[in-house]
């Protein structure tokens, strides 16, 4: 057994897919994934969490995409301090940022979401798609039992835990329709609603890109001195204004191209190469969002 766990440590390491905390602000802690789509070479470990430390315990902003992941992440912080777990703050139900839920229940934090995260779960449709992701990404998320929120908000909640208030901001639609800001001081916590040169995913079921560049406004009038999102490094606000000219790009291309009545696989075609096709997960994710955009601008209509 012994020897087993040297391997498994070894090859971490080994594989640079292992998990070390870095403090990017005043008792702020960030285990910082990598760039790619979940794979067993990379563990799911895709996406970034974050750690802030108060007298009382610590407060979580994102699961990680496994439990595994999340009792690693969990084990990391009490390195740091040992200290309870108080809160998990989950800024929107994608894999990255919801599976590994059932870590932070073991441990008895309680799980803050959005409303709408929860009916997403009462209605079946979590476990659908969970179902769906095990399919597609075959021996990552086999562990993952998903569980509803104890506590939902829909509306802005100050958050008081000792000396600290986290300021909790639902910005929805946008990314989804579970989008919750963090704010802390003059720190936003963003989950994947600000990229900078990585292709933000527009692709979901509730995605509205006009709405979600009215939020990014909404971002950029709160003056943030950091800002932290679900993925990369912290980011200040030209990473706002790279978000923006990203969705802005495609939104009007793509209206121009199917106002000169184009179909969807001549706009793919044209849309292929951009000022942006050097940017992280372009490759995953662009043809995704040209498409999304050219449907969603239907409904527009």
């Amino acid at each position: 057994m012994v020897f087993k766990v040297l391997f498994i440590l070894i090859a971490l390491t080994l594989s640079g897919f292992g998990m070390d905390l870095i403090k990017v602000g005043e008792d702020v802690y960030m285990a910082k994934g990598h760039y790619g789509l979940p794979s067993r070479e990379n563990r799911g470990f895709i996406s970034n969490s974050y750690g802030i430390l108060t007298r009382e315990g610590w407060i979580v902003i994102d699961t990680l995409s496994t439990p595994e992941l999340a009792r690693e992440f969990i084990s990391e912080l009490r390195r740091i301090r040992e200290a309870p777990i108080l809160y998990l703050i989950i800024t929107h139900y994608h894999m990255d940022h919801w599976f590994g839920i059932s870590a932070y229940k073991e441990v008895g934090a309680k799980v803050i979401a959005h409303r709408n995260l929860k009916e997403f779960y009462e209605e079946g449709l979590a476990d659908e798609v969970l179902e769906a992701v095990k399919r597609a990404f075959p021996g990552v998320f086999d562990s993952v039992k998903l569980s509803p929120p104890d506590i939902v908000i829909d509306s802005p909640v100050k958050l008081r835990v000792g000396r600290r208030v986290i300021e909790i901001i639902p910005m929805t639609p946008a990314h989804t329709n579970t989008d919750l800001v963090v704010k802390v001081g003059n720190v936003l916590f963003v989950g994947d609603l600000v990229s900078y040169k990585r292709i933000p995913f527009l692709g979901d079921r509730n995605v509205k890109t006009r709405e979600w560049l009215k939020v990014l406004d909404r971002i950029k009038e709160m003056k943030p001195r950091l800002i932290f999102g679900g993925h990369g490094d912290p980011m200040d606000l030209k990473a706002v204004d790279w978000t923006k000219e990203y969705i802005t790009y495609l939104r009007e291309n793509i209206r121009k191209l199917k106002d000169e009545g184009l179909f969807i696989d001549e706009v793919k075609e044209a849309m292929k190469d951009t000022p942006f096709k050097d940017s992280y997960m372009y490759e995953e994710f662009h043809m995704r969002n040209v498409y999304s955009i050219f449907n969603e601008l239907d409904m527009e209509l």
